[in-house]
């Protein structure tokens, strides 16, 4: 529901909470990318000589696929709650 005056708190309430969202999307991304190149997993599963861990390997990838796929899912619903908030203090014209 727009204001008709505006509200220029919320309006920026809402460009912080966007960020955060923005952020977290970021950090989750940076730190999944440093956790599978860090361990390794990912050269594992490619080389041609495959090693005797590899089902607790691809079990320890689709853990991290899963909480990668949650804390995209918050980052994005938080970055889209800021939106809300900003489209919801602009003013009507």
């Amino acid at each position: 529901m727009a204001r008709p005056f505006g509200d220029p708190a919320g309006r920026w309430i809402g460009l912080v909470v966007f960020l955060l969202g923005v952020v977290i999307l970021i950090a989750v991304f940076v730190i999944v990318y440093r956790d599978l190149v860090g361990a390794g997993v990912l050269g594992q599963l490619t080389s041609s000589s495959p090693t005797a861990q590899a089902d607790a390997d691809l079990r320890a990838l689709a853990t991290k696929g899963v909480l990668l796929f949650l804390m995209s899912y918050v980052g994005s619903a938080v970055a889209g709650r800021g939106i809300g908030l900003y489209a919801a203090s602009r003013a009507t014209p």
